[in-house]
């Protein structure tokens, strides 16, 4: 459940510096060179150098950082990390106290689906129906095999629901109208779990204290730089700092809604390889459920590394099957040891619609639609490069700028441009917009695609080029205004025979039958 366990692609993570360091060493180790000329503004990437020149015994013309270290005073440990991590604990105390533990439900159910509370439509929710984007085409398919869901959801912060208190007293008037169980995965802490957290954590500390040569465990085998100062942040957070009690808690409380809750004989999760999803994992084993599926709900980014793992030695915890609905994602996770017996193909259930020119849009529409990233910065940049072009490339043309669902951020500044602000859905923007401008890490990108639109992609130098479309030879990529404007002046041709490789359709959702209900009648599906 460490931060740097979780690999994840956020910027504080090192991930994109970590990878680019051991290219650096690869390419030296096969050139004949006799010193490094280093710019950067990063003292991490200095100091990692400056050793990396000094094992090689070459030179490095580079400013000297403030060296970081792995051994912290106690005294230290305490102020920068343990008081800090027990105010938090006191803080997430109060945050939970008033959203229902799911055991008081007393709920029995056949399916359990883990998600992430955002994609859904809330006015719905308040008359009873449970409209998500995730399950949206499942759900009827629920209801004809008389299967019992109960639905746990990940809390995700929103302007309507800007603490867990407020989407809980939603849940609780959805569970009551529809006959569901909808709860918070996080809820309030017993007693039982706050003694647990607070164990769990002085047993991290005391380990903390003990692990004094850890940073020696991060040269990867073979090379010799030493990524240590990378990491050396997260990994006391991790250990003994806010990330571990929420962690500590998040675990505690998991543990002991699963172990409470009557046997569930199958689980569903939107897989990210997230720390929660680990707890998850550990928990539901523990309490003697059924089967737990990884469910990942768009292609795999290349360079996304939460998903890559090789676990044929059981050396983290992992789902019983991980079910994708792409055959890029089936191959990269394959390539890096997945057992073939564990993957397992679904349809693409939020891109159904994709397979049906009409209801897809695929137009060739004159307006223009921006995706934004989850990351500000990233979609930032991107605006950068679009806003020279507003008043010449883009006149008399109206654009849409569609944040990513989990951003917070207000963008209300950018109709001063006269950009469209817009929460519409992608299926909707897709009847007018003909042009889609997207971050590379956009998976909306691979929507627009498949949807017919010329879509041009945006790398963010800061980090790596995370787009599925990478390979596609139809898509565009532009790094900056001019690039923009060229690949708008001369459009390619989209919707290549590569389309082919990108999803599964079946609007009977053959493959997800087959999964959930095994007797269910196989039947092949269409790949589109």
């Amino acid at each position: 459940m460490t931060l740097f366990a979780s690999t994840r692609w956020h910027p504080s993570s090192h991930s994109t510096e970590a990878i680019k360091l051991l290219a650096l060493e690869e390419l030296l180790m096969t050139s004949g060179w006799s010193g490094l000329d280093l710019v950067t503004d990063s003292d991490l990437i200095l100091e990692i150098s400056q050793q990396l020149c000094a094992d090689y015994d070459k030179t490095c013309s580079a400013a000297i950082p403030k060296l970081s270290t792995s051994k912290q005073s106690t005294l230290r440990l305490f102020r920068t990390h343990i008081f800090p991590a027990l105010l938090v604990f006191v803080r997430q105390i109060f945050r939970l106290m008033q959203v229902t533990p799911l055991n008081k439900l007393e709920s029995k159910s056949d399916l359990m689906i883990f998600d992430h509370l955002i994609r859904f439509d809330e006015e719905a929710a308040l008359a009873g129906r449970f409209d998500s984007q995730y399950w949206r085409m499942l759900a009827p398919h629920f209801e004809l095999m008389n299967t019992r869901v109960t639905w746990l959801h990940q809390f995700v912060k929103s302007t309507s629901m800007p603490t867990p208190k407020d989407a809980g007293a939603l849940l609780r008037k959805l569970s009551k109208a529809s006959n569901e169980p909808h709860c918070l995965f996080e809820t309030r802490a017993t007693i039982t779990t706050l003694t647990k957290s607070i164990r769990d954590f002085a047993h991290l500390v005391r380990s903390t204290k003990k692990l004094r040569t850890i940073s020696e465990t991060f040269v990867p085998e073979g090379l010799k730089a030493n990524l240590w100062p990378l990491f050396n942040d997260e990994w006391f957070d991790s250990m003994c700092g806010r990330t571990a009690i929420r962690h500590c808690m998040s675990l505690s409380i998991i543990e002991e809604t699963l172990a409470s809750t009557p046997h569930c004989n199958t689980g569903l999760y939107m897989m990210e390889n997230q720390p929660w999803e680990m707890a998850l994992i550990h928990a539901w084993r523990s309490a003697g459920h059924g089967r737990l599926i990884g469910v990942v709900n768009a292609p795999i980014r290349f360079w996304d590394l939460r998903y890559f793992y090789n676990d044929l030695g059981r050396n983290r915890p992992a789902p019983n099957q991980v079910a994708v609905n792409s055959p890029i994602s089936r191959n990269l996770l394959e390539e890096v040891g997945v057992p073939t017996t564990e993957i397992v193909d679904v349809e693409a259930l939020m891109y159904q619609y994709l397979n049906n020119p009409l209801q897809a849009g695929q137009t060739s529409g004159a307006d223009v639609l921006i995706l934004g990233d989850f990351f500000t910065q990233i979609s930032e940049s991107v605006l950068n490069i679009v806003l020279p072009l507003i008043k010449t490339k883009f006149a008399h043309r109206t654009i849409y700028f569609k944040a990513h669902p989990a951003n917070r951020d207000s963008w209300t500044y950018l109709e001063a441009d006269g950009i469209v602000v817009t929460d519409l859905p992608l299926s909707k923007l897709f009847a007018t917009c003909g042009t889609v401008i997207s971050p590379s890490s956009s998976t909306g990108a691979v929507e627009a695609y498949c949807a017919n639109k010329h879509v041009i992609s945006i790398p963010d130098p800061t980090t790596l080029n995370f787009s599925a479309l990478k390979t596609i030879k139809d898509v565009q990529f532009a790094s900056n205004s001019e690039e923009l404007a060229l690949a708008l002046e001369n459009p390619v041709n989209s919707l290549s025979a590569d389309n082919t490789t990108f999803l599964y359709f079946d609007e009977s959702l053959t493959k997800w039958k087959k999964l959930l209900w095994p007797s269910y009648p196989s039947d092949s599906a269409n790949i589109v």
